[in-house]
């Protein structure tokens, strides 16, 4: 269990003070997948630089199974960082040292004999997936092969939690999956509690159980993923949500809708969003058949899984026909439990 209790952080600038965390508390269960979003410099990176250590809060506590650390030092701080991975967005690895090497550098750092630490890397570089690299180089290795040398290196120690700091921003977004997947089976082998710091939404729907949403060094929204993306509650996290799961109107789908406005300028350009077992509805299907004069055409839509086995959907709907059954059809969605939002032209 990680507690971040009423955690603050100031720092001195040439320009005065400056809160980069103000008041934040936070539980994270162990073995959680635990995602922390935010823009630049919404103070996650400096919330997470507190758990590792690499900080000190100018206030409150951060406490691990029960332990309190934010005020360690000597001996015990370094001791508290072991069990602790990070992985870094630019991999930080070593360029003159192969990847078996790479992993062997924070073994080699704690005195491990060179027999113990080379089964161990060896060991790790199987299960990133990297067991037939291991005596290549960094600059021999795809930007997904790199960031899983340090995914490796990062579990060396054996911690008991992980933290991902920006480590898919830097891929492009087959490899961020492919990462992810391995973060996932990584978190499911090991029993990691893993700690996830990004800016893509997609990160947190594909990989957390739960997150929280930065703004400004606060805490502005936390929840199981499922909640977060099917029920947003700040204007922020609606703006992150809608990024990753709304369909994208296409310059194609624009046209489409164009041509129906042009045609039928009574037809109303309707969204659905669906969540949970309503995704496998087939509302189009029953509101064809209980308004037949009402003619529907589907536009685009789309299917997300979330992490923590939730399911959301979405579905632009063009509907034409007689203005109350337009209405009726509108109400008789929302009895399905599905959201429906009219577009409105400009």
């Amino acid at each position: 269990m990680i507690e971040f209790k009423n955690i603050s952080k100031t720092f001195a600038t040439a320009d005065g003070q400056v809160t980069a965390v103000k008041n934040v508390d936070l539980s994270i269960k162990a073995g959680e997948v635990f995602g922390i979003v935010g823009f630049s410099g919404a103070g996650k990176s400096t919330l997470v630089r507190m758990l590792s250590g690499l900080e000190v809060p100018t206030s409150g506590e951060v406490i691990i199974n029960g332990t309190r650390t934010d005020n360690l030092k000597g001996k015990a701080l370094r001791e508290q960082r072991k069990k602790i991975g990070i992985i870094f967005q630019h991999f930080n690895l070593l360029w003159s040292r192969t990847v078996l090497e790479n992993i062997e550098f924070p073994l080699e750092l704690l005195g491990v004999d060179k027999v113990a630490r080379r089964k161990k890397a060896t060991h790790l570089a199987q299960l990133v997936g990297l067991g037939d690299r291991i005596h290549a180089y960094p600059a021999q290795l795809s930007g997904g092969q790199k960031q899983r040398v340090g995914i490796a290196r990062a579990l060396a120690n054996d911690p008991d939690i992980l933290i991902s700091d920006e480590a898919t921003s830097a891929l492009d977004p087959q490899t961020t999956d492919e990462v992810l997947d391995l973060l996932d089976e990584i978190n499911q082998k090991l029993q990691l509690t893993i700690v996830i710091i990004t800016h893509e939404m997609h990160v947190i729907r594909r990989l957390a159980d739960k997150v929280a949403v930065m703004e400004a060094g606060q805490v502005i929204e936390e929840g199981p993923v499922s909640q977060v993306f099917t029920h947003p509650q700040q204007e922020l996290t609606k703006r992150f949500v809608s990024a990753e799961v709304d369909p994208k109107q296409t310059a194609d789908v624009q046209q489409v809708v164009a041509n129906l406005l042009k045609k039928n300028p009574e037809g109303k350009l309707v969204e659905l969003k669906f969540h949970g077992q309503e995704v496998e509805r087939p509302v189009v299907n029953e509101l064809s058949k209980r308004f037949p004069e009402l003619e529907i055409s589907i536009l685009e839509g789309n299917i997300h899984q979330l992490a923590d086995k939730g399911t959301i959907g979405s579905l632009f709907v063009q509907f034409v026909g007689p203005k109350e059954q337009i209405k009726e059809a509108l109400t008789l969605v929302e009895e399905f439990q599905v959201e429906a939002k009219v577009i409105e032209h400009e």
